[in-house]
């Protein structure tokens, strides 16, 4: 009996564990970190980091498929999910900061990095600050070129919805938003919304308040550049084998960007997860599962 079907006639909270694994808190550096866990210590160990406005539970498929073979650890990013928010300095590099004393926590000393988005750009900036610490990158839509346009897609869809009043109405957004999936049932958004005293249901991250009030010219689909400032001379710099992979109708990633991020890394090679937008492990968790699975098996640290 998994624990979603545990009888809760006592009144005792339903905690949402993984299928396969572990879910669980640890405080890093004073920060409470939400994290999920497959596998145990003796294997060899996988750090998936999610993609902005994302938690931990977009490596559910993962997790399940691999981690009999693999210490696969899935933590809920700073701001994001259940973790604590950072005081200052978020983004790709103050992310990657803070994970060195999180993989001492685990017994990690060398992993693979999994990352889709802004994970990808964190798990960058980590491996060029920490190459010893990095056997392999797995990148799940990104690079050090991103399309303005599709970049204003998510940013505008996250800001646009201050607060939800049920499940039902998030789904129903959700799913104008995100067409190409088959369904969005309102019950697994707990993993993303968390109810307000007021009965309302808010995103488990910051970004719509933090994009909100933003004056037009500050919106961050303007400003790539910036945002994306010294992640082409890290990716040029990194020595691990990496696997780039780009969702077939991703607006984010385009074709010759995914081509020039993996022309840039010396050893890298290009994939395509078919029938997937920017989030590929949700559009086709199957393909982006067995892709990643594929890469990983091929190595040994």
């Amino acid at each position: 009996m998994s624990a979603a079907e545990v009888p809760d006639d006592d009144g005792v909270p339903r905690h949402d564990v993984p299928r396969s694994g572990r879910s669980g808190f640890t405080i890093v550096d004073g920060r409470q970190v939400h994290y999920l866990e497959w596998g145990h210590g003796g294997l060899p160990g996988v750090l998936c980091l999610h993609g902005g406005g994302q938690t931990a539970y977009m490596y559910e498929e993962l997790g399940a498929a691999i981690g009999h073979r693999y210490h696969l650890l899935a933590p809920d990013l700073p701001n994001h999910g259940d973790s604590d928010p950072m005081v200052d300095g978020f983004g790709p590099s103050g992310i990657a900061a803070t994970l060195p004393a999180l993989l001492d926590q685990f017994g990690l000393s060398r992993v693979a990095l999994v990352g889709a988005s802004l994970g990808g750009l964190s798990a960058i900036a980590f491996a060029d600050a920490h190459a010893d610490r990095v056997a392999a990158i797995a990148l799940i839509d990104v690079g050090h070129r991103l399309e303005p346009e599709g970049v204003r897609k998510i940013i505008d869809f996250m800001a646009a919805h201050e607060s939800f009043a049920s499940l039902e109405e998030a789904a129903a957004e959700i799913a104008k938003y995100l067409p190409q999936r088959k369904d969005v049932r309102p019950e697994s958004l707990t993993r993303n919304l968390r109810q307000r005293s007021d009965g309302r249901w808010e995103w488990k991250h910051g970004f719509g308040r933090r994009f909100r009030g933003l004056p037009r010219e500050s919106h961050p689909a303007d400003n790539l550049d910036t945002f994306l400032a010294g992640v082409e001379e890290s990716a040029a710099r990194l020595t691990c084998p990496v696997l780039v992979l780009r969702g077939a109708a991703s607006d984010v990633l385009s074709q010759q960007g995914a081509e020039e991020v993996a022309a840039l890394i010396p050893n890298a090679r290009l994939e395509t997860v078919e029938k997937a937008g920017h989030l590929a492990a949700g559009d086709n968790p199957h393909s982006t599962v067995n892709l990643v699975s594929s890469f990983l098996d091929e190595l040994r640290w």
